[in-house]
């Protein structure tokens, strides 16, 4: 008997190139990708090996910080603080190479998804033609192209599974775009991590060279004499200079140091939270906006803002579906020119138009607005008043935790302030809470 010839007709030979092209693609990206987490599941555990130290270097800190205020221990406290900061900033290091490997991560699988989108177009593209040249044979022409009853339902049987692969293609490609989509905000989500981390790491340089100054300062007035550190003592305490090295940021957005201080203090008690604690989360938000209140949005529909300096235009300025009309009616209830009312510009991943002092976005600020309101005594709460801003920035926090006024839930409110995590463990995060809780005991002392 003759072995029967099998015949590969162009619609076969389609999808085999595309289950081929699938095997092939899928392979390439499994091995890059188990790479990829291998090298940042290895960054990971050395992260947490370094804050296991930096949290010894902060129980070092606690126990120096709780002692009589001496040459020696103010030297000791130093000397751990900057030990700490050097393993931040190392941390940081690390950090910021694990989300570029992240972000590479997320751009290939970008890259994957756009090549199995563009295969399923080919495959439903011959799947359509299928359909349409069926579809254009009536009832006779299928009867008498087949000599026999089988025959006949054995086509009908083709065509009705054809229809069936062409549905299952569509779903497969509504998923794929989906999960496109996400992909692409878990990339921007990425890209902002990465932008704010290269931002805590030049405070936490910045604060390592002040610290260090600090102690030489120490040394040389004191010239290692307890009498002579305790006259310095009492003189920083004294002196509302010691502040402005603590609120320089604040100070550099137009806020003065007594305003900052009588707003802080008022807002932190109308919430029932620290008021060094809200100063310093707050000076540490206008040290990472660097942008803040530098543009004005161009038109009420794209979404793009303008520097207000240069004349500069962003394209992520702010939100178009999520904040923008938010904004224009924020600014419509306070009678202000949304066109001349300053926003946060683009920080170069994410979004800009981020409001006020407490730089809070539209779609967040709203939902402060009603309680600030309640508390400051006005119908309506303005993010760009320094009273009203640096109470909602008091209720956020109040509400992460920091009511509790310790250190563990402080350093929570921080955290959700900061990545809307109160539990969060990466890198970026708790090194930010670690940070303004530094900022927050400097601050004390001098309030």
């Amino acid at each position: 008997m003759a072995n029967k010839k099998t015949t590969i007709t162009p619609f076969l030979l389609v999808v085999l190139i595309f289950a081929l092209s699938l095997f092939l693609t899928d392979w390439t990206n499994t091995t890059a990708s188990a790479n990829v987490r291998d090298d940042i599941t290895a960054k990971q555990k050395q992260i947490e090996e370094l804050e296991r130290q930096i949290e010894e270097y902060q129980t070092q800190i606690d126990t120096t910080r709780s002692k009589s205020k001496t040459l020696k221990n103010e030297i000791v406290g130093l000397n751990a603080k900057i030990n700490q900061l050097s393993l931040e900033i190392k941390s940081m290091s690390l950090a910021i190479n694990q989300t570029s490997l992240e972000i590479n991560d997320a751009e290939n699988k970008i890259d994957r998804l756009q090549s199995e989108i563009g295969i399923h177009k080919n495959a439903m593209a011959q799947y359509i033609k299928i359909v349409y040249e069926n579809d254009q044979k009536n009832l006779t022409e299928v009867i008498l192209k087949n000599q026999s009853l089988s025959g006949f339902f054995k086509d009908i049987d083709s065509v009705n599974a054809t229809q069936n692969k062409l549905q299952a293609a569509i779903g497969e490609m509504k998923q794929l775009k989906s999960d496109l989509g996400a992909q692409k905000d878990d990339l921007e989500d990425k890209k902002t991590d990465l932008e704010r981390l290269k931002n805590l790491q030049e405070i936490a340089k910045k604060n390592i060279d002040r610290d260090k100054s600090q102690k030489n300062t120490i040394l040389k007035e004191t010239k290692g004499q307890e009498s002579k550190f305790q006259e310095l003592v009492k003189k920083s305490q004294k002196d509302i200079e010691a502040l402005k090295n603590q609120i320089g940021y604040l100070i550099q957005n137009g806020v003065s140091v007594e305003e900052a201080v009588k707003s802080g203090q008022l807002a932190a008690i109308a919430a029932d939270i620290r008021p060094a604690f809200l100063l310093a989360e707050l000076e540490q938000e206008s040290a990472l906006g660097k942008n803040v209140g530098k543009c004005y949005i161009t038109d009420t529909t794209s979404g793009n803002s303008r520097k207000i300096t240069t004349g500069q235009v962003f394209k992520r300025g702010i939100h178009p579906t999520r904040d923008l009309a938010l904004f224009l009616t924020i600014t419509k209830e306070l009678g202000k020119d949304p066109f001349q009312t300053a926003i946060s510009c683009w920080p170069g991943s994410g979004w800009g138009g981020a409001m006020g002092p407490a730089q809070f976005i539209p779609s967040t600020w709203v939902s402060y607005a009603a309680q600030v309101a309640g508390l400051v005594g006005r119908s309506i709460a303005n993010p760009w008043n320094i009273e009203d801003a640096f109470t909602a920035a008091a209720v956020k926090l109040a509400r992460g935790g920091a009511t509790s006024k310790t250190r563990a839930g402080e350093v929570a409110a921080s955290k959700a302030y900061y990545c809307g995590n109160p539990k969060s463990t990466r890198s970026g995060c708790v090194n930010y809470a670690n940070s303004v809780q530094r900022k927050a005991a400097e601050i004390e002392k001098n309030l």
